[in-house]
């Protein structure tokens, strides 16, 4: 197949048009809210609401504008048409999708990476307190991790501050191997219950072989990235998961989902089919705050490599060696980043406060940047802090 050739502007556009951060904006509804999700895949979820919306909040913000936020809880812990699991990290996705997760969903036992063996090790001597643990959610749940007893004779050993945690421990690894799920909170803890008492009777529960896994899967991360590299996709919704990348985009190329594509003469890209007709498209851009956990933007490389534009998380850095600050949103504008503004939410008096505004060169403050930031005032003051996804 003959390759297309892209320039950077076209490789970012069409990697904004596919995060739906140009064009027209879908109402702020569920519906809205859903073809959000449908179109970028994956929501990360984040603890840190310095902003006055955790991650999970801001990504479906940028793309919808102010909405009400009890939305988003709805179509998760009412409608469950998203569930809590691991993509390419803690991160909502569609029960849709449910048989491409449900891959991953498998035994730390019967897996043989390092990582997993080490956590069936200790999952096989902490046997007691695995039973124990799904005994209680059976019996009372749904329940938070405080709500059971820590029985274990082989306490979790860490440097960080999972050590000792021993039943927030075989949730997460319950959690990852489809034994049980989030299906709320109280405050900032989760609520746990069984998996196959939680999911609705309408999920999808076809078994899929790891090749047509590894096909759907990269072929929705492709699509959710518009172009990029095998690296790129490696790095996105599946993150480090993918069964078989090389041979789902030779099968992708020769079924005419993908396209090999170059940008600014550097091969080894593909480009979804979606966006074959990209030129004829009309361009109309946006200026939005992006959270820092934003599908665009995760992959740093890649976010380098179209945007020039370097950022980090700063949270745990010293502050006076922090760069653009603590919690820092990128300003996207038309097809450039621009700069970025490190915000936080006064919950007292209820207003955004801009830090740290900082521009790349050759940009500085517009109307449009004004009007993004608040426009994030307007949803952050409405919705307040709390959230329950």
């Amino acid at each position: 197949m003959k390759s297309v050739d892209l320039s950077l502007q076209d490789a970012r556009r069409i990697a904004i048009r596919s995060q739906r951060l140009a064009g027209p904006r879908p109402p702020a509804t569920a519906e809205g809210l859903m073809e959000i999700a449908r179109s970028i895949r994956v929501i990360q979820i984040d603890s840190i609401a310095a902003a006055g919306a955790r991650t999970q909040y801001l990504v479906p913000f940028s793309r919808l504008g102010p909405y009400d936020r009890a939305i988003l809880d709805r179509l998760v812990f009412e409608d469950r048409r998203l569930f809590h699991y691991l993509a390419h990290a803690a991160s909502l996705v569609l029960t849709e999708d449910f048989p491409i997760f449900a891959g991953r969903m498998r035994p730390y036992s019967k897996q043989s990476n390092k990582w997993a063996i080490r956590v069936a090790e200790w999952m096989e001597a902490n046997a007691h307190l695995r039973r124990q643990v799904l005994n209680a959610i059976r019996q009372r749940g749904p329940l938070r991790s405080r709500d059971i007893e820590d029985t274990a004779t082989e306490h979790w050993q860490s440097t960080g501050w999972t050590a000792g945690r021993n039943v927030n421990q075989m949730l997460e690894r319950l959690w990852i191997e489809g034994e049980i799920t989030v299906v709320g909170r109280d405050g900032s803890q989760r609520l746990w219950d069984l998996a196959n008492r939680w999911f609705p009777a309408w999920t999808p529960r076809e078994r899929l072989s790891a090749k047509a896994r590894s096909d759907r899967a990269v072929e929705l991360s492709l699509r959710a990235l518009g172009v990029a590299t095998e690296g790129h996709v490696y790095q996105h919704f599946m993150r480090w998961a993918y069964e078989d990348l090389k041979g789902s985009l030779r099968r992708l190329v020769d079924r005419g989902e993908a396209i090999p594509a170059s940008v600014a003469g550097r091969r080894g890209f593909y480009l979804h089919r979606d966006h074959v007709d990209h030129e004829a498209a009309p361009w109309r851009g946006r200026t939005v705050l992006l959270s820092p956990f934003d599908n665009l933007i995760a992959d740093r490389v890649r976010t380098k490599m179209l945007f020039d534009f370097d950022f980090g998380i700063e949270i745990y850095v010293p502050a006076a060696k922090r760069k653009r600050g603590y919690y820092v949103l990128p300003i996207l504008s038309g097809d450039r980043l621009i700069g970025s503004a490190d915000v936080r939410f006064d919950r007292q008096a209820r207003r955004l406060v801009v830090e740290k505004l900082l521009f790349e060169e050759s940009f500085g403050m517009t109307a449009a940047v004004q009007r993004a930031i608040d426009e994030l005032e307007t949803f952050v003051s409405a919705n307040g802090s709390g959230s329950a996804s």
